[in-house]
């Protein structure tokens, strides 16, 4: 697992494939994905086993976000602007101009500021389960950002604490990563007007679970509504954990997006 040393500490990732590539393509040729993971988990926890099946014709790059499993060190706050500075200067140390970006949750904010700073300019953009604000001032919509509300299992939090104390040291899950998840605000996560939205020009894949208890399905409604080029896909039935639920669900639906939209974007039917 290769690292990269950042301002705020050092970042860990993967970098996949491509397993197969065009006759006579160099491996910077080949299109490049890259996923960016959901607060308190980890790369390969959250987009594993996608990454997996992207490889065959991708090559995909999955950080462990800062202050996350292996990556060690994170700016105050976990605050998520400069997070995703550290983000875009792992994609320049990569050479990486030319990419197609995902994010869950968390990771669709820091997706959100590496395009709305202009951190970074990808092809394509897939959200899962995220947000344009947590403010319900901005949104009408009041988010539930309570670890307790997250319907993701009984020992999930226990289970949560082993992704990153092995790496970490012993109680830096219950001492660090969670007090800062629940300190967490509009001002240190995202709180962009659904104006700003509106000038984003590419392809942009909204992914939610309907019936999501942190981000409810409304907000990415609103986005679809505003995205001069966007798709939505509600999967019925599911919750915030949809990556986690219903990962070939997702997979699927990010690879056939990929496939259609991952040559430029084009008007919305």
């Amino acid at each position: 697992m290769p690292e990269f040393v950042g301002h705020w500490g050092t970042l860990y990732y993967r970098d996949y494939g491509p397993d197969a590539a065009p006759a006579g393509a160099a491996r910077e040729q080949v299109p490049t994905v890259v996923l960016l993971h959901n607060f308190m988990s980890t790369g390969r926890m959250a987009w594993g086993a996608i990454a997996d099946d992207l490889r065959a014709g991708y090559r995909v790059i999955v950080p462990d976000l800062p202050g996350h499993g292996k990556s060690r060190g994170h700016p105050p706050g976990f605050e998520h602007r400069a997070m995703a500075v550290e983000i875009a200067a792992l994609l320049t140390a990569l050479g990486l101009t030319q990419i197609h970006l995902a994010g869950c949750s968390a990771g669709g904010m820091l997706a959100a500021w590496l395009l709305e700073d202009g951190l970074a300019h990808p092809a394509t953009l897939t959200l899962v389960s995220s947000t344009y604000s947590v403010n319900p001032a901005t949104t009408g919509i009041e988010p539930d950002l309570r670890p307790e509300s997250f319907r993701a299992g009984a020992t999930w939090l226990e289970s949560t604490a082993r992704l990153h104390d092995e790496y970490q040291g012993a109680g830096y899950f219950e001492g660090t990563l969670l007090p800062a998840f629940r300190a967490l605000t509009p001002h240190t996560t995202l709180d962009l007007p659904l104006a700003r939205l509106a000038q984003w020009t590419l392809p942009v894949c909204l992914i939610h679970g309907a019936e999501d208890e942190i981000f409810p399905a409304g907000l990415a409604q609103q986005m679809h509504a505003v995205l001069p080029d966007s798709e939505l896909h509600l999967v019925p039935d599911q919750g915030h954990a949809l990556l986690f639920r219903r990962t070939r669900v997702v997979g699927g639906l990010l690879r056939d997006f990929l496939t259609r939209r991952g040559d430029g974007p084009s008007p919305r039917d």
